[in-house]
């Protein structure tokens, strides 16, 4: 119980410490907060201005925690409960030192007697957020593999000492008969059910074994029957010895029998702090009886519940329980706790604001390559449906530009070709792959922001696990269409028409990188997408020629990678052409584009391109890819750094 550890000899413990006195408690992990005050922003802002002026109207501030203590002991689970707006969520953030941008946080944090940063406390426990995020082509079993590669680097564990320890979680968590069984993506892959992700996020917090266990809301969206579940698996947690603290907000009579102790918060202060039958008791000696057959949670929420239209009396009856909590034992070791802000303690040796991996960087790249792969081969949008589409698309291209012979009257036909070859490359494969990275993106901050790996290892390994099918896909679009519509049949002509496809698709998956790194909002993304994308298609050589361009306008050319590919198929096709018969006849001159051009180096001059810029336009394509993949990566770089 939370007072009989916090006894008049720990007290005067933590009074007297000196910063080399070691642990109060070395029997175990105790989490106290000590004299906690949070403030932020009463709203927030919504004018773009105002967010970026400095010399606008400051906002006013509303108090979120107002001096709250507490402490969370050592194998026992401790349920943080309240109304909305109570402060529950806030506390929770305060202890896991995660959402507190614009907030002003003052207080203490102290583990074992000792104070402790946000580094510390992340170092020693796990946190499991209340939305659950998972890469649903992979199994439960290879999801919790993929972390144990991770968080239990080679350096201290054995390949044999890992796969134990994730058997030992699945049957802990008692996911043994769903751990073969793919997680599942919404709507596109069926998988786990929403119970059995709940525990496998626990599963996956709990394979180090940290010492504190933070649940954010873990029964939310669950009947009753998995919630009782859930909890039971956080009871069994708590019984093994680790302290496990998580946010309610409505529990069944049931789940509220499972927890050892509760804090109950109203208007940002602790009501009560204390054993769950303990709670009920109170109330009825401060005059709030719970009804007979009545659920004790529901009636300590509603209890503490401020009633907008009866204010007044919602405050007093807060203010009356809390009263009467302070003047118990247990009241008096909260008020306790509160004094230790003000007191000489010891602080823990960390390296502030730095994270220190389990796993090498090299094994973090194989762990992270693995699992891109297992999506990339197992995601029904990402290969199969992509390669139904290029086959269909360019057989469809194809027949429709069926062997198209060289005459005079057929050369916007060929350009026709080959502009479409980038077009279609770039617009099958581009936008799609913009919701595919954001819908990542928050998995990979998330798993970021907990210190499994780094921002430049995930990126490298997504990258190239990706490459394979930006090198395929566009290889065999290039192979039918470049056949069938009969371009020069040579096969080193094919060859290079191929590197220039290979390229373009490159630089356009690199431009939705970009675009979904900076925007991270599916739609946002694809709003600025085509603002970015259409305009410089337009410029790209085939519906205006580069000097027909007004002049304030050629930067939006220089930017074209349509132009830059466009070009480089253009020289690959007519610099091969010596002889245009058709035009020996003046005749059929009429019939030609821009008169009757004798050879392929004459068709290139009418349409603005030199037969000088074939490399030149594979490297700038290649600059381009490369690049903007860059900006990508520094665009995810700086989310991670705020994220964290």
């Amino acid at each position: 119980m939370l007072a009989e550890m916090m006894t008049s000899d720990h007290l005067e413990l933590l009074k007297n410490q000196e910063p080399r006195i070691p642990h109060i408690f070395p029997e175990g992990i105790n989490l106290y907060w000590s004299s906690l005050n949070v403030t932020g922003p009463e709203t927030k802002s919504t004018n773009f201005l105002e967010k970026f002026r400095n010399n606008g109207p400051k906002r006013r501030v509303k108090e979120i925690l107002h001096n709250v203590s507490g402490m969370a002991e050592s194998g026992k689970l401790l349920a943080i409960m309240g109304s909305s707006g109570a402060g529950k969520t806030t506390l929770l953030n305060v202890l896991t030192s995660r959402n507190l941008t614009n907030l002003d946080v003052q207080g203490s944090i102290l583990i074992d007697g000792k104070r402790a940063n946000k580094w510390k406390i992340r170092e020693m426990s796990a946190f499991v957020q209340q939305h659950d995020m998972f890469v649903g082509t992979m199994t439960a079993r290879e999801h919790l593999q993929f972390m144990a590669r991770l968080r239990m680097g080679s350096e201290y564990y054995s390949e044999e000492e890992r796969e134990s320890r994730v058997d030992q979680v699945l049957t802990q968590m008692g996911l043994q008969k769903c751990a073969d069984t793919v997680i599942g993506i919404p709507n596109q892959l069926k998988g786990l059910s929403c119970g059995e992700k709940k525990r496998l996020s626990f599963a996956s917090e709990i394979l180090t074994c940290p010492k504190i266990l933070f649940c954010d809301e873990p029964t939310s969206g669950l009947d009753a029957f998995m919630a009782g579940h859930v909890v039971q698996a956080l009871r069994n947690l708590a019984d093994y010895g680790m302290t496990v603290i998580i946010t309610i907000h409505q529990p069944s009579s049931q789940v509220y029998s499972l927890f050892h102790n509760v804090c109950l918060m109203a208007c940002g202060r602790v009501i009560y702090l204390g054993p769950g039958d303990q709670a009920v008791p109170l109330f009825e000696k401060c005059g709030f009886p719970c009804p007979a057959y009545y659920n004790p949670a529901d009636h300590l929420i509603r209890t503490l519940a401020v009633i907008d239209s009866d204010r007044a009396t919602s405050m007093k009856t807060i203010s009356k329980i809390r009263q009467g909590f302070l003047s118990t034992d247990l009241g008096q070791s909260v008020l306790a706790i509160g004094n230790a802000n003000k007191l000489r303690a010891a602080s823990f040796a960390t390296k502030s604001g730095i994270f220190s991996y389990n796993a090498s960087f090299f094994t973090q790249f194989k762990a992270l390559f693995w699992r891109s792969w297992l999506t990339v081969i197992r995601d029904p949008n990402l290969l199969k449906v992509r390669l139904l589409q290029i086959i269909i698309t360019a057989l469809i291209t194809g027949l429709v530009f069926f062997q198209t012979p060289i005459t005079p009257a057929t050369i916007i036909s060929i350009n026709g070709i080959m502009f479409n070859h980038i077009r279609n490359m770039n617009f099958m494969l581009q936008f799609p792959n913009v919701p595919v990275i954001t819908a990542e993106l928050p998995i990979v901050l998330r798993e970021n922001a907990n210190g499994v790996y780094r921002t430049s290892a995930y990126f490298l390994a997504k990258n190239i696990a990706e490459l394979p099918q930006y090198i395929v896909l566009p290889i065999l679009y290039n192979t039918i269409v470049y056949w069938f519509s009969g371009l020069f049949p040579n096969f080193w002509n094919f060859c290079f028409a191929s590197l220039v496809t290979i390229l373009i698709t490159n630089v356009a998956i690199s431009i939705s990188y970009a675009v979904a790194t900076i925007f991270a909002n599916t739609d946002v993304a694809m709003t600025v997408l085509p603002i970015f994308v259409v305009p410089i298609m337009a410029f790209g050589g085939f519906f205006i020629t580069f000097d027909a361009i007004p002049s304030y306008f050629t930067w939006l050319s220089s930017l074209s990678y349509f132009k830059y590919g466009y070009e480089a198929l253009a020289i690959n096709e007519w610099e091969s052409v010596t002889v245009i018969p058709e035009c020996l006849n003046s005749t059929v001159s009429a019939f030609a584009l821009n008169g009757c051009p004798k050879n392929g180096y004459e068709v290139l001059e009418s349409i603005d391109f030199s037969a000088y810029h074939k490399w030149f336009n594979i490297s700038i394509l290649f600059v381009m890819f490369i690049g903007i993949r860059l900006i990508a990566y520094v665009a995810l770089l700086i989310r991670s750094y705020i994220n964290t």
